[in-house]
């Protein structure tokens, strides 16, 4: 059953009175009357939904003792101080954040940093070597033996003590708890309770983040090592979070840049899986601070477009372009975003009973932080990853990390009811750091800018449409904007095809923009997708200030880059009836 947290649990560890004011809580963040909150009013709330904090063992591992309520209250403007001691703050809060700790060591962290346990053996390394510089000791000794086995085992402090696991486990899951709802503050903040699930089989990222909606939750915070498989995770979920108990969940895939091409098997899953994903896999992460994942070019072509932040991996270990084979290149490049929506396309077709598309995938954007820091994405304020921070030659061995990106969501309100629905419906967005505002409309007759109509990014255009008509709004940030893309993909006998079509350039740039554009190579019969790319002017990277702040660009050439930071929407489909 679906509840705030096991009540006995709660008794145990003295939290009753987070299950009262979480209802409390979300009561009135349900009422829908913040002051400012009209009716089909919309605005846009920045996020994070990928922050890690100390309760997660691979940024424990390197020295982040921060909690999760440390991680909110950053996020709402407080400082916070960073593994290598330096402090720091954001200076435009979040309006909404998620945290969300790997669900595999809940227990682990619990024991090992607990008086009663510190002392066992088995923990030794990751109490005495959690520190930047050693850390990466931590990370070879517990993560990598937890995560990447294709049949994961427990770790043996609990194969040993299965009973004080568990207990630990449900703790842990219901301190986050705790924490996420006392930072919640409806109008103003919103917190989803949230955690990872961070399935590494053979080395390949196929995590996913789960979000859910209110204060109704899981009993259990769903892990790798018991739901080893993305099927298993949505199969617990649909089991344990029922909308009848007034539970909702959304499962966020992410790094798909480094998942080698798997966790996405839509061409062999039975109509019940399909199902489930479609249900819970409703966006997907393209930007973060390991990469980003929106597109590969063609094997052995180039494509500036998708040249954006690459970070290349087989297997986790960086590998350059020249040594993917043509099959391990393509089998990647169509878990890369662009691919996704084009498998989706090709599901539907063959959906004719059902007519669903199964990788109906809104956008996102997050930085995946380690040190607690959601939403510090600025790069001439960002240090590099927690890997690295305090020693410019190890942050260096990452250079081909960033800082991340935000999400951005058109919502009435500030609170988990309006924020999660708009997740929910797609109506979201992805930036790569800066707060570019943008909207996308589709309709079958032209837009006007004056008095926008059709449907919003994340929905559908009707399925008897014979024109399809675009407008695009965009508003800088900090930096002029100097070109709006629109990307497309249909299916047309048989295949997919994809387009990129420049709808405004301009390298003098430009603060405000509404753009209209016709697709007249619609056609009717074709099921399609299209997103906008809007990007910036150039500015330096982060690596270039950092490298510059230490007088070693000659050292570090690599590090002297310039930036296009870019925001894109989630698709307007048009989907047809399958014939």
């Amino acid at each position: 059953m679906c509840k705030s947290i096991n009540l006995l649990v709660a008794f145990v560890f003295g939290l009753l009175p987070t299950l009262l004011y979480a209802s409390q809580n979300s009561d009135q963040s349900a009422a829908g009357q913040c002051p400012y909150a009209q009716f089909g009013a919309k605005q846009v709330y920045w996020g994070d939904l990928h922050v890690h904090t100390g309760y997660s063992l691979d940024a424990w591992g390197y020295g982040t003792h921060a909690t999760p309520a440390d991680a909110y209250a950053f996020a709402k403007g407080a400082p916070i101080v960073l593994p290598d001691g330096t402090r720091v703050a954001l200076d435009r809060p979040l309006d909404f954040m998620a945290v969300t700790d790997h669900a595999e060591w809940f227990n682990l962290l619990y024991m090992c940093t607990d008086p009663q346990w510190r002392s066992a053996d088995y923990c030794k390394t990751m109490t005495e070597k959690n520190n930047p510089a050693q850390g990466t000791e931590v990370f070879g000794e517990y993560v990598i033996p937890t995560i990447t086995k294709a049949a994961p085992v427990p770790t043996p402090l609990c194969e040993s003590n299965q009973t004080a696991c568990r207990r630990a486990q449900d703790a842990q899951w219901g301190r986050i708890q705790q924490q996420t709802h006392q930072a919640n503050a409806p109008c103003s903040f919103t917190a989803f309770a949230a955690f990872e699930w961070s399935a590494t089989p053979d080395f390949s990222h196929n995590h996913r983040n789960v979000i859910f909606a209110n204060a109704n939750v899981t009993d259990q915070a769903l892990d790798y090592l018991r739901y080893p498989t993305p099927q298993q995770l949505w199969q617990q979920l649909d089991q344990d979070c029922r909308e009848q108990d007034g539970c909702e969940a959304i499962v966020i895939p992410h790094n798909t840049n480094m998942g080698d091409g798997k966790g996405f098997d839509v061409e062999s899953e039975p109509t019940d899986l399909l199902s489930l994903r479609a249900r819970f896999e409703r966006l997907v992460e393209i930007h973060q601070q390991k990469g980003n994942s929106e597109c590969l070019p063609e094997f052995n072509s180039e494509d500036e477009g998708c040249a954006f932040e690459r970070y290349l991996t087989l297997n986790s270990v960086p590998t350059p372009a020249a040594q993917y084979t043509e099959t391990q290149w393509e089998k990647m490049r169509a878990t890369y975003v662009r691919g996704l929506l084009q498998r989706g396309l090709k599901a539907y077709t063959a959906s004719a009973e059902e007519q669903r598309n199964p990788l109906q995938l809104g956008i996102i954007a997050s930085t995946d932080t380690h040190a607690a820091t959601g939403g510090f994405v600025e790069e001439n304020q960002w240090l590099g990853s927690v890997f690295g921070l305090g020693d410019f030659d190890r942050a260096m061995t990452r250079v081909d990390f960033n800082p991340g990106g935000l999400v951005a969501v058109w919502a009435e309100e500030n609170t988990r009811p309006s924020i999660f629905n708009a997740l929910k419906n797609r109506e979201v967005y992805a930036t790569s750091g800066p707060r570019i505002r943008t909207r996308l409309y589709a309709a079958d007759t032209p837009i006007g800018c004056e008095a926008p109509h059709g449907v919003a990014m994340g929905s559908e255009l009707p399925k008897d449409t014979r024109k399809a008509h675009f407008l695009i709004q965009a508003n800088y940030d900090r930096t002029p904007l100097t070109q709006i893309e629109i990307i497309k993909g249909q299916w047309v006998n048989g295949a997919t095809q994809e387009s990129v079509h420049t709808v405004w350039k301009n390298s003098d740039g430009a603060l405000d923009l509404c753009i209209a554009w016709t697709d007249e190579q619609f056609d009717a019969n074709a099921p399609a997708f299209w997103y906008i790319r809007v990007l910036e002017a150039p500015t330096p990277r982060w690596s270039e200030h950092q490298c510059r702040a230490e007088g070693r660009c000659e050292d570090f050439p690599q590090a002297r880059r310039t930036v296009r930071e870019r925001a894109w929407t989630s698709p307007v489909w048009f989907l047809p009836k399958p014939t």
